[in-house]
C-alpha cells in the first residue's frame, strides 16, 4: 500500500488540476486501509503530528487540510514538515556490505516508485495508543506520556506483506524498530514530541559500525495563505532555509521569504538528537554526545550542481555522490552546512549518530530524537535567523532534552548518587516534573452573568512523581475581554487576563489569600452531573456583569509550589478553557417578548469580524425548543432556523467557528439564538426591513416582530 500511496502522489503531480477540482477527494485516494496507518497524529499538546507505523513521520500533506503532517500551533494550519524517518546503517559481517533502511526519503521519482517506504509493519499490527491521564479512554499505568503511540516495524521484508508489491532496491538487514512517540500538555511541554526508537538485531547476521538518524523534509509554510497542493509546486517546497545548532545536537528549518503569499511562516522547526544508549563509539562517560553526531543535507532529488548537495539513491558509495551509509556516518563540510541558512531552497535534512558497538543477533540499541517547534521571536525579518529570533526554538530544545534527561541530570547513562528521585533504584529518563492536574470545571451562563464552578479533589490530590509530594499551591482564573476575537491558539495566552488568584495561606508561597472568598459552604451538585463543585468564580456575593451577546473566555488552573531543593520552579496545569456568551434563558413564558438585537442591524457591528459571512445578530427569550423563520415584507421565506436550549452552540454560522481559537464549542444561555443574515440560498440579505416569526414546538404559540437592517 505504500507503492500505492507513492503512484497516487505521482499521479497527483501529473494531473494537477483535477486533483485541485477533486478538494479533498485527494485525501480519500491516498488512504492506506490495510496494517499501514498513516492517520494517527498527536493532539494533546500544541503540535499536531502524524504518526506512522511504518517508519515514516508526517503525511505528505497527503489528507491536507483535515489532517497535519506537523502543524504548530495546533490549529493554526502552519505546516512544519512534508515527510521525515527513521534511518538506519550498518556494515553486515556476513558480507561486508554496507546497507540502509528507512523510513522516508526523497529517492521516489518515476523511475523509482516505492523507494524509500523499506519498513513495514507485519499483518495485524496497528499503533497502540497510551495516556498517563487519569481522565482519558487511553489511561494506562505504562504510559510515559499524555500521549503515547507504540508501534513495531521491521525491514525484512522485500515484499509489503499488506499488498505483495516489490520493495524496489532494498537489501534488508533484518533488523525490527519499536516506535514509541510522547505527547504533552503541560504549557512547558507542549511544544515538542519525542521519538524513541528501539533498534533489534532479529536476524543471524552480525551488525558492525551502525548508524542512526533522522531524514527530514521540512517545509515551514502558512497554509492559509500557500496551500500545499499550489501549482508550480516550487510554490510551496522552494522557500526554506536550513541551519545546524551543533552544540544543541538540532538541525532546523525555517521560512526564509513566505513568497509568494508574504509573510513568512514566523516559526521554526527543529531536530533534536536527545540521547543514544549505549552511547556511540568513544563518546566518554560525560556524555559528550556531540563528537557523534553528524548533520547533511541535499536538495530534493537533486542530481546536478554541487556534488556535495547531490541526493544519495545508493547504499553504497556510488561514483562522486555520497552514499546513503556515507551521508550516515560523517558530516557535511562547515563550508557546505553555513550557506545553507542564507538562502531559499528545497532542502531535506538528516541528523545521525553512531557508530555503534556491534550489534550481535539478538541485541538492541536506544536512540531518541525530539522534534521541537517555535515561534520566532522579536520582529526581524525572517530571514536574519538571528541568535536572538531562536531564543525560544533553544528554550524549547532545552525543555524537551530535560524531559527526555529524566533522573540523568548529567547525561552520562549513568545514575550516579542523588538522582534516583523516585526511589526504584533504575535511571529513568521521560520523567517531568508535572503540575496539579487542571480543576474539573464548569460554566453556567445566564442574563448577564456567568458563574465557573471548580472541584478541588482533582487538582489538590495530585501527586509529583519526581518529589513524590501532594505539592499543590492554588488556582489561577483568567478571563478575555468582552467580545474578543481569537483566531489562533496562541492567541489566548497573549489576550486571557489574570483577575483571580487564591493559594494556600501561611508559606512563602504566592499571596497567602486562601479559599474563603471562593469556597461554598457545600458542594454544588447540577442535575446529570456527579461532580461535587466546591469553588465559583465571581466569588459567592459579588456581581459582575457581563454584555449579553459578547464572546467571553474564562480559564481555571491549578498550579503547585514547586521544590526549591531540587531546583524545580512552581509549575501550573494546562488551563481549562471555557467559552461562554451570556443571554436570556429559555422563556417557556409568552409574556417574556421574543425579541432581536442589536436592533436596528448596522453592518459592521463592533462584535463582528470582517466579511459578510462573519457578522451576527441574536433572537432572544426564545421558548426551549422552536422555530424562527425571517420574511420579508412581500412575505418571502429568507431563512429558516430551529433552535433547541439543550444542544445549540452557534455552530450555524461562520462567527463562532472562525473567532474562537480553541476547539471548545461556545456556550450559550439557551434563551438565544444567532443569525449571520445569510439566506437559505446562501445569498447575503440587502438594507431592508424584515419580519420574523418563532414558534415555539411544544405549545404551538408564535411570536412575530421585526428589524431594520442597514448597510
Amino acid at each position: 500500500m505504500r507503492f500505492r500511496l507513492t503512484f497516487f502522489l505521482l499521479l497527483f503531480c501529473l494531473c494537477l488540476p483535477g486533483f485541485l477540482a477533486g478538494g479533498n477527494a485527494v485525501a480519500q485516494s491516498l488512504s492506506k486501509p490495510l496494517d499501514d496507518t498513516d492517520r494517527i497524529f498527536t493532539n494533546v499538546g500544541n503540535i499536531g503530528l502524524t504518526v506512522t507505523n511504518f517508519g515514516a513521520i508526517g503525511a505528505r500533506n497527503a489528507y491536507w487540510p483535515d489532517q497535519f503532517s506537523c502543524e504548530y500551533p495546533l490549529g493554526s494550519r502552519i505546516e512544519h514538515m512534508y515527510q521525515g524517518g527513521l534511518w538506519v546503517g550498518a556494515v553486515s559481517r556476513i558480507d561486508g556490505d554496507q546497507r540502509v533502511s528507512t523510513g522516508a526519503t526523497d529517492r521516489s521519482s518515476a523511475s523509482r516508485i516505492g523507494q524509500g517506504y523499506e519498513f513495514t509493519s507485519e499483518l495485524g499490527s496497528n499503533i497502540i495508543q497510551l495516556s498517563s491521564l487519569s481522565e482519558s479512554q487511553f489511561f494506562d499505568e505504562r504510559a510515559i506520556s499524555h500521549q503515547d503511540f507504540v508501534a513495531e516495524y521491521t525491514d525484512r521484508n522485500q515484499r509489503n506483506p499488506s499488498t505483495g508489491d516489490t520493495i524496489p532496491e532494498h537489501t534488508p538487514m533484518h533488523i525490527s524498530v519499536r516506535q514509541e512517540s510522547y505527547a504533552w500538555n503541560f504549557p512547558f511541554a507542549d511544544f515538542f514530541v519525542i521519538l524513541n526508537y528501539t533498534i533489534y538485531n532479529a536476524g543471524i547476521d552480525t551488525l558492525d559500525s551502525v548508524y542512526v538518524g533522522f531524514w527530514n523534509n521540512a517545509v515551514v509554510r502558512n497554509t492559509n495563505r500557500i496551500q500545499p497542493r499550489a501549482t508550480p509546486s516550487a510554490a510551496y517546497f522552494t522557500h526554506g532555509a536550513n541551519g545546524l545548532l551543533d552544540t544543541l545536537r538540532m538541525m532546523y528549518t525555517f521560512d526564509f521569504d513566505g513568497i509568494p503569499s508574504p509573510p513568512p511562516a514566523d516559526s521554526y522547526i527543529g531536530i533534536k538528537l536527545l540521547g543514544a544508549s549505549p552511547f556511540p563509539n568513544n563518546v566518554d562517560s560525560t556524555g559528550n554526545l556531540m563528537i557523534r553526531t553528524y548533520y547533511n543535507a541535499w536538495r530534493f532529488r537533486s542530481a546536478s550542481g554541487e556534488a556535495a548537495y547531490f541526493s544519495p539513491t545508493d547504499d553504497a558509495l556510488a561514483g562522486e555522490a555520497r552514499s546513503r551509509y556515507d551521508r550516515l556516518a560523517a558530516s557535511l563540510p562547515i563550508d557546505n552546512i553555513t550557506p545553507l541558512r542564507t538562502r531559499a531552497d528545497n532542502i531535506t535534512t538528516l541528523l545521525s549518530t553512531g557508530p555503534f558497538p556491534t550489534l550481535n543477533p539478538g541485541d538492541s540499541v536506544n536512540v531518541v530524537f525530539g522534534i521541537v517547534c517555535a515561534r520566532k521571536f522579536g520582529i526581524a525579518p525572517a530571514n536574519n535567523d538571528t541568535r536572538e529570533q531562536r531564543l525560544n526554538l533553544t528554550t524549547n530544545a532545552a525543555f524537551c532534552q530535560q524531559a527526555y534527561d529524566g533522573e540523568d541530570a548529567n547525561g552520562n547513562n549513568m545514575l550516579d548518587p542523588g538522582e534516583d528521585v523516585n526511589g526504584n533504584g533504575l535511571l529513568d529518563h521521560f520523567l517531568l516534573p508535572q503540575p496539579p492536574r487542571p480543576p474539573k470545571v464548569r460554566a453556567e451562563v445566564a442574563d448577564r452573568s456567568v458563574a465557573i464552578y471548580w472541584d478541588k479533589s482533582t487538582s489538590e490530590l495530585s501527586l509529583d512523581p519526581i518529589t513524590r509530594e501532594f505539592d499543590f499551591e492554588g488556582y489561577r482564573i483568567y478571563r478575555s475581554n468582552a467580545g474578543a476575537d481569537f483566531t489562533a491558539p496562541e492567541e489566548l495566552l497573549l489576550t486571557l487576563s489574570l483577575v483571580g488568584e487564591f493559594d494556600v495561606p501561611s508559606n512563602s508561597i504566592g499571596y497567602n489569600t486562601g479559599f474563603e472568598a471562593i469556597a461554598l459552604q457545600v458542594p454544588k451538585f447540577f442535575p446529570g452531573d456527579t461532580i461535587g463543585y466546591w469553588f465559583k468564580f465571581p466569588p459567592p456575593g459579588v456581581t459582575v456583569t457581563h454584555l449579553n451577546g459578547w464572546q467571553y473566555l474564562y480559564g481555571v488552573s491549578a498550579f503547585d509550589h514547586g521544590d526549591s531543593a531540587t531546583g524545580i520552579i512552581s509549575l501550573e496545569s494546562k488551563t481549562e478553557i471555557r467559552r461562554v456568551i451570556p443571554g436570556t434563558p429559555p422563556s417557556p413564558d409568552v409574556s417574556q417578548k421574543v425579541g432581536v438585537y442589536p436592533n436596528p442591524y448596522y453592518v459592521n457591528a463592533v462584535w463582528d469580524g470582517s466579511g459578510e459571512r462573519n457578522r451576527k445578530m441574536y433572537f432572544y427569550n426564545l421558548p426551549e425548543r422552536c422555530e424562527i423563520r425571517v420574511y420579508t415584507l412581500a412575505g418571502d421565506i429568507v431563512s429558516d432556523m430551529v433552535h433547541d436550549a439543550n444542544t445549540y452552540d452557534g455552530s450555524n454560522i461562520e462567527w463562532f467557528r472562525r473567532f474562537g481559537g480553541t476547539q471548545v464549542a461556545p456556550q450559550f444561555a439557551g434563551g438565544e439564538h444567532a443569525w449571520d443574515f445569510i439566506t437559505r440560498f446562501d445569498q447575503a440579505i440587502a438594507t431592508g426591513l424584515y419580519l420574523y416569526s418563532v414558534r415555539d414546538s411544544d405549545t404551538g404559540e408564535i411570536q412575530t416582530g421585526k428589524f431594520l437592517v442597514i448597510k
